[in-house]
């Protein structure tokens, strides 16, 4: 099957974005640990602003609201399929962290944000409903909620526009390595404020070298491989001619 470039959002939807990453309160999870939940079919946001009012008679007549808290709420349904997508946090995951949480006596919480037009709403947030609903073994729907659980990690920001991956470079390009040594590689992506610059490794003959999912390569035999570090955003490639010698 040929390997063309594609566009996720396609699947996802370009308006139903919500991703979720593990962590704790006092730490935004980076970039790359956001990831989608799942297929999304609908999302919805309520703040819940809770009021008080006055029927004192001071404005011609009318009741003054007063906020006085909000119960922020974000809502998403998604269909699950068999197998999830690698680029998902994965529903099934997901499941299991939920139960696991609980099971420990541990809230059930989750750095999420939502993408809604032009704005992003990010927060720690506890899981406050799970569940799913019909469908067949192949496609079935889920329904989740989240509410605030710090109310310190709210934010409200504008969307950034995306910047895409230019290029990669891996250093250094070239290097000799004894059989059984190892030697590190780096991957450098441009432009430097490219909004996703995760990279996969991979080896041409992996019975020359073999490369880690960090860069790192390890020399097996005699001979040459080009080890390669491709952006996960774009596809662009850099690589580094390796040539093992014997010991």
């Amino acid at each position: 099957m040929a390997q063309c470039d594609n566009d996720n959002s396609k699947l996802f939807g370009r308006v139903v974005i919500l991703e979720i990453a593990d962590g704790c309160a006092d730490a935004v999870p980076s970039e790359e640990e956001f990831m989608l939940l799942a297929a999304g079919t609908s999302k919805t946001f309520d703040f819940n602003p809770n009021s008080t009012n006055s029927s004192a008679d001071d404005t011609k007549g009318y009741v003054e609201n007063i906020v006085t808290s909000a119960d922020l709420t974000l809502k998403f349904e998604g269909e699950v399929r068999v197998n999830d997508k690698a680029d998902q946090y994965g529903v099934y995951k997901y499941i299991k962290a939920f139960a696991a949480e609980v099971a420990a006596g541990r809230q059930p919480s989750y750095w999420v944000r939502m993408i809604f037009g032009e704005i992003k709403i990010q927060g720690y947030f506890v899981t406050t409903a799970l569940s799913n609903d019909g469908g067949t073994d192949d496609i079935v729907t889920i329904s989740t909620e989240f509410k605030v659980a710090d109310g310190s990690t709210v934010s409200v920001t504008d969307v950034d526009d995306d910047v895409a991956v230019s290029s990669v470079t891996v250093t250094p390009t070239t290097a000799n390595i004894a059989v059984g040594a190892t030697r590190q590689l780096t991957a450098t992506v441009a432009p430097t404020d490219a909004t996703n610059k995760a990279v996969t490794w991979s080896s041409s003959d992996v019975t020359k070298a073999t490369v880690s999912s960090t860069g790192l390569v390890t020399a097996v035999a005699a001979g040459t491989a080009n080890i390669s570090a491709t952006s996960v955003e774009g596809a662009k490639v850099g690589t580094s001619a390796i040539t093992v010698t014997a010991s």
